[in-house]
């Protein structure tokens, strides 16, 4: 069973894994896992076998989800929007006018941070989808804080021929980042600027993050994903889609108790993922702290080797 499992991953890493995950990564993370739950060889197994079930996106893969995001996600629905305001015109040319107009005034800005892995990844979302370096921009560059008193009340366009603003992610996950970073803010735009569109996109959404994402004091409505993770990407919960056709040595109990037992001497609030993510899920560019620490996590007081890359945020 191990030496089929370690074929897969073998597999997995040459092919749907770009090759950038190399093999002793693997075999330094295995060793970890030293029999505190159960037997060695037994956790070392259900650790392959979960490795197996983990989505891993590398570089081609995320750009080729880059140009799925702005193809169906604006471009599309954009041009669907100006053909049905044109009398369901067939007119290419006239189309293409008419969507290079609202391209133009349009504005794409990262969630978070400029050096956070959204904001990082606008970059080759300009590259990929052909866009001009003059439709990309930051908070402070696309919007004026207005005060009173010393204090911010409030942000205002600083172009004001610009008629939409998209906001950009590479996942929501809790949704805390969106509203930690956006919800004072969005408000007070909406107030100075009530016609302009505010928007968001990103590539992976979670339940609960896309509904907070969604929240009248975010983005209302107009907060889409390419790729929806309902519930039932939690890994370790019973209706895990993860480990739906498992062996029969498999128990989803003893995998979730070792997840935990190790996950908590690398993160004790939260062994499973950020706010109980449980996400199998990880980017070349980044993994999300919604997966479970015992995949990435690097930790200076806990000797642990991850399997996957995670770049934790400095304040």
């Amino acid at each position: 069973m191990r030496t089929d499992l370690e074929s897969a991953i073998q597999t997995l890493r040459r092919h749907a894994w770009d090759d950038e995950i190399q093999w002793p990564q693997v075999e330094r993370w295995l060793n970890n896992f030293q029999g505190e739950v159960v037997d060695r060889e037994d956790e070392q197994l259900y650790a392959l076998y979960a490795l197996t079930r983990f989505m891993y996106f590398g570089r081609s893969l995320v750009r080729e989800m880059l140009r799925s995001l702005y193809r169906d996600h604006f471009e599309a629905p954009m041009k669907q929007r100006l053909r049905r305001a044109n009398n369901n015109t067939r007119d290419v040319q006239l189309l293409e006018n008419l969507y290079q107009n609202e391209l133009h005034t349009t504005r794409f800005l990262g969630v978070g941070n400029p050096a956070e892995s959204g904001a990082h990844l606008l970059y080759y979302f300009r590259q990929e989808n052909h866009l001009p370096k003059n439709l990309f921009a930051d908070l402070s560059s696309a919007f004026e804080p207005q005060a009173r008193n010393g204090q911010t009340v409030g942000f205002v366009p600083r172009d004001k021929k610009v008629k939409r603003y998209v906001f950009f992610d590479d996942l929501v996950g809790s949704g805390t980042q969106v509203s930690q970073y956006l919800s004072g803010c969005l408000p007070s735009i909406r107030a100075e600027a009530p016609n302009v569109e505010l928007a968001y996109m990103c590539l992976f959404g979670t339940k609960k993050g896309m509904e907070r994402a969604n929240e009248a004091d975010l983005f209302d409505g107009r907060a889409q994903c390419l790729f929806f993770l309902d519930d039932s990407y939690k890994a370790f919960e019973k209706s895990s889609r993860y480990f739906q056709s498992s062996p029969t040595w498999f128990s989803l109990d003893i995998m979730r108790r070792i997840a935990e037992h190790y996950g908590a001497k690398l993160w004790a609030n939260d062994p499973l993922g950020y706010r109980d993510g449980q996400l199998l899920l990880s980017f070349s560019h980044n993994t999300p702290d919604n997966a479970p620490p015992i995949f990435w996590d690097e930790n200076f007081y806990v000797q642990w080797a991850p399997v996957f890359l995670r770049y934790s945020k400095i304040y």
